[in-house]
């Protein structure tokens, strides 16, 4: 019999045998935990297109109170652009990470993000935009250091996009193609979102927590063995096989137990 391997068994760990804990069964200690998120999927709902996103008010509020309730360690760690969650969560102050890990803004520095050959990226952009123009069922989605094509409106594409970006990147020295949620990017490599934790762990608002990430899909996956190599606490948003060891549905229901969640103890406050 053909043995297939997919993406779990590529990157080096296979799909859970015993599922997740459910999150409900979980409480944390706001004194003595950092938190890390994902935006697209865990703290919103995922839209139809990137540019879609809806971040209401009471979301922005929560943040600020989690900001408020761990005393600064708290950081939203994403796929995106910096410059987007800057669009989306104006007037959050606290640490965000950008491009898998390119990207870094901490108490209001920009820190040295990606080193990669910008001429050759340019050159994978303007053949993904060409790709974009010629096939308008995918959508492009340029970035600092990256591009990703998005089939989520057209799935049956999938094969089509992969093979399109292998064709541009297979065997490159400097750039590597990223699962995601309906979608594949092309990134520098050696930046993820595992770095960026350990990046961020050593600023002093975030030494000597323990570590809680939050995320949604395949780009997350490396990030939770990341986490949990340390002890820390994962938390995947939906279906799916993982590595994480706790699971709740939805965005919402996420929210919902971080709203929950006890405040500093007086030691901590």
């Amino acid at each position: 019999m053909e043995q297939r391997l997919d993406y779990y068994t590529l990157v080096g760990f296979a799909p859970e045998s015993t599922g997740p804990d459910d999150l409900e069964s979980l409480s944390i200690k706001a004194d003595e935990t950092a938190l890390f998120l994902d935006f697209d999927g865990t703290f919103v709902d995922i839209a139809e297109t990137p540019d879609s996103v809806r971040v209401g008010r009471r979301d922005k509020l929560l943040l600020d109170e989690l900001s408020r309730r761990h005393q600064g360690a708290v950081a939203i760690v994403s796929g995106r652009n910096l410059s987007d969650i800057d669009h989306y969560l104006a007037g959050f102050s606290g640490t965000v990470s950008g491009g898998h890990g390119a990207e870094l803004r901490h108490a209001g520095q920009d820190f040295l993000g990606a080193s990669c050959d910008l001429e050759r990226l340019e050159h994978i952009k303007n053949a993904v935009m060409e790709f974009a123009i010629i096939d308008p069922r995918v959508l492009a989605e340029d970035k600092s250091f990256g591009i990703v094509l998005h089939f989520r409106q057209h799935p049956e594409l999938e094969g089509k996009v992969h093979d399109f970006l292998r064709s541009l990147v297979d065997g490159d020295a400097e750039f590597e193609i990223q699962p995601a949620k309906m979608a594949f990017e092309v990134k520098p490599k050696g930046f993820s979102k595992a770095s960026a934790i350990e990046r961020i762990m050593s600023f002093v608002q975030f030494g000597g927590r323990s570590m809680l990430y939050a995320g949604d899909d395949v780009t997350d996956e490396g990030a939770f063995a990341h986490v949990n190599a340390r002890g820390g606490v994962t938390v995947k948003i939906g279906d799916g096989p993982t590595v994480a060891r706790y699971r709740t549905q939805s965005p919402a229901s996420f929210k919902d137990w971080l709203r929950a969640q006890p405040g500093p103890s007086r030691q901590g406050a």
